[in-house]
């Protein structure tokens, strides 16, 4: 049975002596030969009030399956650092991806997220000490820089870790779990909403993409805008996926098989599957086949390379003021990170030619908030591809599958305001009665 012994020490506090407090207790292990062996135990306190918490846990564990052993394991497990049960959490989604039920992207994303948001705050803290108003504080910091949505990226792990503790018997409840996530009264924030281009802008903005860059990358501009692919999607493009045919009229059809997606981070190209881990095949409006062919026989540096990606990344180096621009020197063996070009190239040319450029919610140095504005984004070019289709009468569900959505009805939420309007036309027909028969009847 656990009891408390009472320490006089040599410090002494308004002229009187300060006492220590020692918890004793037995516990029973295995030994090599799973024989119970009694081990003792002690832990010392500054204060009695903690000796009895811990006097009466260890006394009423002794009733229980582990015994005083148990107690121990989990004021071990409590004092561990956050940190820990973080790696061990990353370990399983480590497991995961291996087993295929994770992508990669995810994976990366969820190591950055702790290493650059959680861990600062929570890494060298036990376990066991986090508490609700800690968890309160973090989520308010993280609602005063970021929007719904990155909140939400960013507080997942944190409550993920916390359940993972609870596993591991280090916490009996998640502090974060508590957390009131509810709105306090209704938002009114900024929604981006698709901004397509007309043909016309689309031609304009590209033209001007390859006078200020190159012109490999004015095609590609008409490229992303006529087959719609996402931008990891294109990133994994190699020549490979690209077929052309010749016809028997002199002209060329082709088409582009879009069966990965590759995102860059940490200067590392991941390559996994596509967003909805569907493979499908995009065609080509014979004009842009046509000069498909025409840039892999005069333009394309390594034409004859099938594993040589599609569009090229821009040499690194060379520093330019903003709005000055140089001929960009392509690298042939690097697919185009189409971040950077979003950043640089592509929004310099929309500001050229007078097309509004959406910008992301932003922390100012003075701690405001600058909110999203509207406007053309990299992604908008999928959407120029979507309306276009549905406008020049396309079938939704073709549109879907050469989108690659999961379903129709994801296409129909995005889409259905750009879907071209008839005026209601009521097809019911008059109502005819049955003709009156023309024989006479002559005898009753």
């Amino acid at each position: 049975m656990a009891h408390i012994d009472a320490n006089e020490t040599k410090q002494r506090r308004n002229g009187k002596p300060v006492f220590t407090f020692t918890v004793h207790w037995d516990e029973y292990l295995p030994d090599t030969d799973g024989d119970l062996q009694r081990h003792k135990r002690q832990a010392t306190f500054r204060n009695r009030a903690d000796a009895e918490t811990l006097c009466d846990e260890l006394n009423a564990a002794r009733h229980t399956v582990g015994g005083t052993s148990g107690v121990s394991d989990a004021r071990r497990a409590a004092a561990m650092p956050f940190s820990h049960y973080a790696a061990g959490w990353l370990a399983e989604q480590r497991r995961r991806h291996a087993e295929g039920t994770l992508k990669i992207g995810t994976l990366n994303n969820y190591t950055r997220l702790l290493d650059v948001d959680i861990l600062p705050r929570f890494g060298m803290m036990p376990v066991g000490l986090i508490t609700l108003v800690d968890c309160e504080e973090f989520r308010a910091d993280l609602a005063a820089r970021l929007n719904p949505r990155s909140l939400r990226n960013v507080w997942w792990p944190l409550t993920a870790v916390l359940r993972y503790a609870m596993r591991a018997r280090a916490i009996q409840s998640s502090p974060a779990d508590a957390v009131d996530r509810a709105p306090a009264g209704r938002r009114s924030r900024v929604k981006f909403k698709p901004h397509p281009l007309t043909p016309t802008q689309v031609a304009t903005l590209a033209a001007k993409v390859g006078e200020i860059s190159h012109p490999a990358y004015e095609l590609m501009v008409l490229f992303l805008c006529y087959t719609g692919l996402r931008r990891g999607e294109l990133q994994a493009l190699t020549l490979a996926d690209l077929t052309l045919t010749h016809t028997a009229d002199g002209g060329v059809t082709g088409s582009i098989r879009v069966e990965r997606s590759a995102v860059r981070r940490g200067g590392k190209l991941d390559i996994g599957l596509t967003k909805t881990e569907n493979e499908r095949t995009v065609p080509l409006p014979p004009w842009l086949a046509a000069r498909m062919h025409t840039y892999l026989s005069a333009t394309h540096g390594d034409p004859a390379n099938p594993a040589a990606p599609l569009w090229p990344n821009r040499l690194q180096g060379g520093a330019r003021r903003k709005g000055e621009h140089a001929a960009a020197q392509l690298d042939w063996s690097e697919t185009v990170e189409l971040s950077t070009f979003a950043r640089r190239t592509l929004r310099d040319a929309c500001e050229a030619v007078g097309i509004p450029v959406g910008t992301a919610r932003k922390l100012n140095e003075d701690g405001t908030v600058a909110p999203p504005t509207n406007g053309f984004r990299l992604h908008d070019t999928r959407h120029t591809f979507a309306v276009m289709l549905l406008t020049a009468g396309v079938n939704i569900v073709q549109v879907s599958k050469w989108c690659g959505h999961a379903n129709k009805n994801m296409t129909l939420a995005v889409y259905a305001d750009f879907l071209p309007e008839e005026a209601p036309v009521n097809p019911l027909g008059e109502p005819v009665a049955a003709p009156t028969p023309k024989v006479v009847q002559l005898f009753g």
